[in-house]
């Protein structure tokens, strides 16, 4: 049978590691920069004697040798950036003195392959055009990589290959996308490999299907006759079997080399055994090869991916699905040799109507994170206290909860591929828009409805009056969106239909209660995470983790207000983290922990006051009265739409960006701006890049 070798990762850069002292022989004006801010701000403390935290600076520019002088480098580094040193009652340096000693350190460390991602890169180093160290950037294509196939895509491909097979309906992928943490993302090249326990998995899935397989009635000619023909067939029908089996699973011919390995491997098991079993091997042969359970995306040649796994990251990358026959077409006919053939195969699955949108829902999905809201128990007491589930009997009132929050989650669903679908400024509108959709119990499904669903769905309503089961179930929806029962029932309410919620009360997806419940816990809001995630994923910043020293508890005092008990997170420990989440988490008190809008918190005023501060745009810094003022703000601003487009660049294109991709950033945030806010014309940009189309060999790859 053929195996798959796992894939080997980067080459890890650790033992006798060059660090800033190389850098600086160098570079010797960033030498001296280095030498002067380190005798200023840091050798006082952390110089040779007694050391506080036992870290000792003195030596830097001395050459290391080891991985624990690395991380040296790499916490000084961090120390720097999130403002953390120098302590407060030291001597401060300017921005600009800050900046320029992190930039040498970093420097220092990509000049010996240390390169650094995500969050951690400069953000106006990335969308600078003119930086000069982007445009001595030789390369900017992806390694060569195999990327894990999503769960979906595991289970799409089983199920579309053996179509009709009952075997293959029901099979689940051996793997769950557990997400990322240094991307947020769950379906992420670098994160995932298959093991063993995977593997056996997959053939305890694929064995019944192959054995149904070769009951069908239906059989292809080429294995009817290699049936027929047993331990006399010739070599042109073994050759002809392994295409059409290829073709039906892997949707390609064998390449020589597999026409070869594959052919002997069919003749091997005939002499051992009989054609059955040849073709059940086959078969199985087939399912283990690596294409069956990863995206394989290596270089052919130069830099360019072969066409036809060009054509199945292109179908992997906006459907979950294997590519259709356009796709396949190109790839057999050689149409992606340039960005603009590529372009057209990506606005022609965009715009059809009818190609699932789930891949790109689910992106909105992780990075949102509102689908954990029926996750975040809410105990009877608790629900009871607030009378937030009005008409359940006690023993209920958890299970009506659940509903609810699910219903939650389906309508912000909804109401995203809705705002999609339309693609005009897309991510002011998610951020912005008053709307909602109310659902019925009957559309809450696994998941929402794809465009020919849809139409269904509204020829269904418009002859059936169904408004009358969809008010007796639901009255929790209502009550916390605050929509008119009475007018949504004279208006016909309608499953396709978005309904605007009270002026000043909500915007966007941010203020949905099925974002505000997810960022919340069992019986409180949740400022911190909500402040964390706008830092993160709307500013782009990167805030350090929690100090193994400190408690994160807040003080019990029910009598006190949320905000109250966080003067916990003042203290000045504490606060150089805090200040900056809890000013943008605070400004979401305005609603209570079940997502209801509220003005009074315990008999008094609520305080939704808050601050955008340290922004890195200083149109945006400024004090802010609630959160829709706060995500008003945030929807204005140029900075949050190119953040915008980094995370859509490590969903999309599978990875963390680096300073080398500033290009392909670049040039996706002006399309997306040319085009009104088109996330159509952001993601053709993305996936006609080098980032995409491209894959560079690295050291330990091996090409399956």
């Amino acid at each position: 049978m053929v195996f798959l070798s796992p894939l080997l990762t980067r080459t890890a850069v650790l033992g006798c590691f060059l660090t800033t002292a190389a850098a600086i022989q160098a570079q010797p004006a960033d030498s001296q920069q280095l030498t002067t801010f380190f005798k200023q701000h840091c050798l006082e403390c952390h110089g040779a004697k007694d050391p506080q935290a036992k870290v000792a600076l003195h030596e830097l520019k001395a050459k290391p040798t080891s991985a624990v002088e690395l991380a040296l480098w790499k916490r000084v580094l961090g120390q720097l950036e999130s403002g953390h040193m120098p302590p407060d009652d030291a001597p401060q340096p300017t921005t600009q003195q800050r900046k320029g000693a992190i930039v040498a350190l970093d420097a220092g460390l990509e000049q010996v392959g240390i390169v650094r991602e995500g969050n951690e890169v400069d953000h106006d180093a990335l969308f600078s055009d003119s930086s000069s160290r982007q445009t001595a950037v030789k390369s900017v294509a992806t390694p060569s990589r195999l990327w894990r196939l999503s769960q979906p895509a595991y289970e799409n491909l089983l199920r579309d290959n053996f179509r009709g097979q009952r075997s293959a309906s029901r099979v689940r992928a051996p793997w769950e996308m557990i997400p990322d943490p240094k991307t947020g993302f769950s379906d992420i090249a670098s994160t995932h490999r298959i093991g063993e326990a995977e593997l056996e998995h997959h053939l305890r899935n694929v064995v019944p299907i192959v054995r149904d397989a070769m009951v069908n009635k239906t059989q292809p000619t080429e294995l009817v006759a290699l049936t027929k023909a047993g331990k006399a067939t010739n070599d042109e029908q073994i050759a002809a079997a392994v295409t059409v089996v290829f073709q039906r699973v892997l949707k390609r011919e064998p390449s020589p080399a597999e026409q070869s390995r594959y052919s002997g491997f069919i003749r091997k098991n005939l002499d051992a055994s009989d054609a059955k079993v040849a073709i059940e091997q086959l078969y199985l042969a087939a399912l283990l090869h690596p294409e069956s359970l990863y995206r394989v995306e290596a270089a052919q040649g130069q830099k360019q991916l072969t066409p036809h796994h060009l054509a199945r990251a292109i179908a992997y990358t906006l459907t979950d699905q294997s590519p259709d026959k356009e796709l396949l077409a190109a790839a057999a006919e050689n149409r992606f040799n340039t960005p603009e053939e590529v372009q057209a195969e990506v606005l022609r699955i965009l715009r059809d109507p009818e190609t699932s949108k789930l891949r790109v829902l689910r992106f909105f999905q992780e990075y949102f994170g509102y689908t954990t809201a029926p996750d975040v128990f809410k105990d009877a007491p608790t629900l009871q206290a607030a009378k937030v589930v009005e008409d359940a009997k006690y023993s209920r009132k958890e299970t009506e909860w659940a509903e609810a929050a699910y219903t939650f989650v389906r309508d912000a669903d909804w109401l995203i591929l809705n705002i999609v679908e339309r693609d005009r400024d897309v991510l002011r509108e998610l951020l912005t828009t008053r709307d909602t959709f109310t659902l019925t119990k009957s559309e809450r499904g696994p998941r929402p409805l794809v465009a020919s669903e849809v139409q269904n769905a509204k020829r269904k309503y418009r002859e059936n009056d169904t408004t009358r089961g969809f008010f007796r179930g639901i009255p929790v929806e209502l009550r916390i969106y605050e929509l008119d029962e009475l007018a949504i029932r004279r208006d016909a309410w309608a499953p396709d239909r978005r309904y605007p919620m009270p002026a000043g009360h909500r915007a966007g997806i941010l203020t949905h209660p099925a974002w505000l419940i997810a960022q919340s816990d069992n019986f409180d809001n949740s400022p911190i995470h909500r402040g964390k995630w706008i830092r993160e994923r709307l500013l782009g910043e990167k805030l350090p983790e929690i100090p193994i020293t400190v408690d994160a508890q807040l003080p019990d005092e029910p009598h006190h207000t949320l905000r109250e008990r966080m003067r916990v997170t003042r203290e000045t420990y504490c606060w150089k983290c805090h200040v900056q989440m809890d000013p943008l988490g605070l400004p979401f008190e305005m609603f209570d922990h079940f997502g209801r809008y509220r003005e009074m918190e315990l008999d008094k005023p609520v305080d939704a006051g808050g601050q955008l501060q340290g922004t890195g745009d200083p149109r945006l810094d400024g004090p802010v009265k609630n959160a829709v003022e706060l995500i008003e703000r945030l929807a204005d601003s140029e900075r949050v739409e190119q953040v915008f487009v980094r995370h859509c660049f490590r969903y999309f294109i599978g990875r963390n960006e680096t300073l080398a991709d500033g290009p392909a950033l670049v040039a996706a945030h002006r399309a997306y701006q040319e085009s009104d806010g088109s996330l159509r014309a952001l993601l053709t940009s993305l996936l006609s890049s080098p980032a995409f189309l491209e894959r560079v060999v690295e050291p330990g790859f091996k090409q399956p």
